[in-house]
């Protein structure tokens, strides 16, 4: 390889280094931002918590869990990524949604719902029926306008297919790991969630006032619940995301810096052997044209003697 080549390769890796490092950064960042915003949503879904807590303490309101039929139509909304670099982030979520749902219905029929572009083109590989794909944006004011479409989206495909059954498939981060594929059922309520909310002590020294109709105040909560549901399960993913993100560019970072490294050593050793070679012609040289002067005085001392 001519050093000018190897210097070119030196360039374009420098270059390459500074694009990832940038990716680095910004990954980094949004990482933090979303991880404050999953602290304001479990904050906000305790308040929605203790507001079913309040209805369940009225003596005219009992909640009664739905029952799953056997063999029931099954919804899997599977919140992916939109963009790349994030290895198998989607494909690990793809399996464990497959696996989890022929575990928990095995005679059902399953429908997906594909949250993010790679996510949605990797259904066509998986058993299962995709009812549509919807972006996601990276942007934290706009997970609730996506929560609500997607909320919408839902209630159509129940009435349409008759969906007994909704489930959350996300990646989390958690810890030092990069991403956990974890599921979450929305629809119906959870039993073990809601069933016992009653038990729970109230906050307050007296049982709250409410003068609602009991079914608008039940509807009102369970919307603003899974609102809070989905959002939390988008902002998780994200945040898995580009924390995943992080990680491979800092792995990619440290491999460019092995290249860089072996590049420059190269470029040196090739450098000191062209200014070696250079050398050796000048002292080449400079012997030749001595010799040349001393055979051309010994050329005239031997004619003037």
């Amino acid at each position: 390889m001519s050093l000018e080549i190897l210097k070119k390769r030196i360039q374009t890796t420098t270059d390459l280094k500074e694009i990832v490092s940038t990716m680095k950064s910004l990954s980094s960042a949004s990482v933090g931002q979303y991880e404050k915003a999953l602290v304001s949503l479990y904050q906000y879904g305790q308040t929605v918590k203790a507001g079913f807590n309040g209805l369940t303490r009225a003596d005219f309101f009992t909640y009664q869990p739905m029952k799953i039929r056997n063999n029931p139509n099954v919804l899997a909304v599977v919140i992916g990524s939109d963009n790349g670099l994030v290895g198998r982030f989607n494909r690990d979520l793809m399996s464990f949604t497959e696996q989890t749902l022929n575990e928990l219905h095995p005679n059902g029929e399953k429908h997906i719902l594909a949250i993010g572009k790679r996510i949605g083109l990797l259904a066509p590989l998986y058993h299962l029926h995709s009812e549509g794909m919807y972006p996601l944006s990276n942007s934290v004011k706009e997970i609730s306008i996506i929560s609500g479409i997607i909320l919408t989206k839902i209630h159509e495909l129940i009435a349409k297919k008759h969906i007994d059954v909704v489930y959350l498939f996300f990646n989390q981060k958690q810890g030092n790991t990069a991403f956990i594929s974890d599921y979450l059922q929305v629809i119906p309520l959870p039993s073990e969630q809601f069933g016992n909310v009653k038990k729970e002590k109230w906050q307050g020294r007296m049982a709250p006032l409410i003068t609602a109709s009991k079914d608008e105040l039940f509807q009102a909560l369970v919307r603003e619940y899974l609102v809070v549901v989905l959002a939390h399960a988008l902002t998780a993913s994200l945040a898995s995301e580009h924390y995943t993100r992080m990680l491979h560019m800092q792995e990619a970072e440290r491999n460019i810096d092995d290249s860089l490294s072996a590049f420059n050593l190269e470029y040196q050793q090739l450098r000191q052997n062209q200014i070696t070679d250079e050398l050796i012609d000048i002292v080449s040289g400079s012997e030749q044209i001595n010799k040349q002067k001393n055979q051309s005085t010994l050329d005239f001392l031997q004619k003037t003697g």
